[in-house]
């Protein structure tokens, strides 16, 4: 368990579905913020050299795009991985290197 205990507990955390949900929204929130803002910035650029207002309304990412990676964020912030708290009831017994192996690395 020693050689691969740390790599078989990783993996099971980093594989879980809940997670890579949550990460992906993560990033796809992210990514319209820094877009919305790219723009923005262009358009203030654009503005500055034609001396008149560049119209916005039709960029691609929203203004609730800073909301939605709030939203993002507090649901990665609060996620909760079903075998984090069967590693934790794991590491309350005396034996819990069995019970991790149960979990982690099962028949």
């Amino acid at each position: 368990m020693r050689g691969r205990g740390v790599v078989l507990m990783a993996n099971s955390i980093l594989n879980v579905g809940e997670l890579d949900g949550a990460v992906a929204a993560l990033i796809d929130a992210s990514r319209a913020v820094g877009h919305r803002g790219g723009y923005l910035e262009c358009a203030q650029h654009v503005e500055e050299a034609i001396g008149q207002e560049f119209d916005t309304s039709h960029c691609s990412a929203t203004s609730q795009a800073d909301a939605e990676l709030a939203r993002a964020e507090k649901s990665y912030d609060h996620l909760s991985l079903p075998v984090m708290d069967l590693v934790e009831e794991a590491l309350k017994h005396d034996d819990w290197c069995k019970w991790l192996k149960t979990i982690l690395d099962p028949p």
